[in-house]
């Protein structure tokens, strides 16, 4: 079962963004309908010209690379990486970096497209929780950059933190879930792509889903999969067996941490 999880946690993220990139590069697709005749537009494709619309698509892709893949491989930097606590720490850190580059870079995206279209911003539940969760994420990410990594804090007071920065760190990453939930959702309601009604290629449809609308429904069950797989992997490993000797280290199989320092990893 812990392997059928973890597998599954390293896994489930890389596919989600190849079906993310699918989806923003080759199969996005609107549907309108006008007196009764549905007609259905191209919309993908990347672009970082001006006034492309095609600049949004970036988004979700930058994104589901940040906040999916970086910050879910690095939670398990420590449980699945086989090198040193100190490597496997500086991994953990620039993966989070990474993730958090890619997202803020998603929010330029999302926001250019909105004022280049003369679209209000941050109106939705979506965007409320994206934006909540970029301070957190970055909150949390600073503070444990100084307390774990530089210039640190004393070993007993890293190890009081570390279950306090693991719960949020997996709180943070749940958050994300729900937003990119709540950005499917919205985005495939833009689209009109899940219940199609009227006449669609000389037949008539009725409560039809097109294809943009199953693949966007199974990227949201994959992240959402992905969390759970997640989580399974990191409580397995957290009851198993404490530690394990290196050399005259003693690493805890999640923790990778020395010591007395037992719960010392970032999520």
């Amino acid at each position: 079962m812990e392997l059928v999880a973890r597998v599954l946690a390293h896994s489930l993220p890389v596919l989600v963004v190849i079906l993310v990139g699918y989806w923003m590069g080759s199969g996005l697709t609107a549907y309108a309908v006008t007196d009764g005749i549905v007609t259905a537009k191209d919309t993908s494709g990347f672009s970082w010209s001006h006034g492309d619309a095609r600049v949004f698509n970036w988004h979700p892709l930058l994104m589901s690379f940040g906040f999916v893949f970086c910050s879910m491989q690095a939670a398990l930097a420590y449980i699945s990486l086989p090198f040193s606590h100190a490597v496997n720490k500086r991994i953990h850190l620039s993966l989070h970096a990474l993730g958090f580059l890619s997202a803020v870079l998603g929010a330029v995206a999302v926001f250019r497209f909105h004022n280049e279209h003369s679209i209000t911003n941050l109106y939705s539940l979506h965007s409320w929780l994206g934006l909540g969760v970029l301070i957190l994420f970055s909150a949390h990410w600073l503070g444990s950059f100084i307390v774990f990594f530089y210039p640190g804090a004393e070993k007993n007071v890293r190890a009081s933190i570390a279950p306090y920065h693991i719960g949020i760190g997996l709180s943070i990453i749940g958050l994300v879930v729900a937003t990119i939930e709540a950005g499917i959702l919205e985005k495939l309601a833009f689209n009109g792509s899940c219940n199609v009604n009227g006449e669609l290629n000389g037949k008539t449809v009725k409560g039809y889903m097109a294809s943009d609308c199953v693949l966007g429904n199974v990227i949201g069950l994959l992240v959402a999969l992905s969390l759970v797989a997640l989580v399974v992997t990191i409580w397995h490993a957290k009851h198993q067996e404490p530690a394990k000797q290196v050399g005259d280290e003693a690493t805890p199989l999640l923790l990778g941490s020395s010591g007395d320092e037992k719960t010392e990893i970032s999520v």
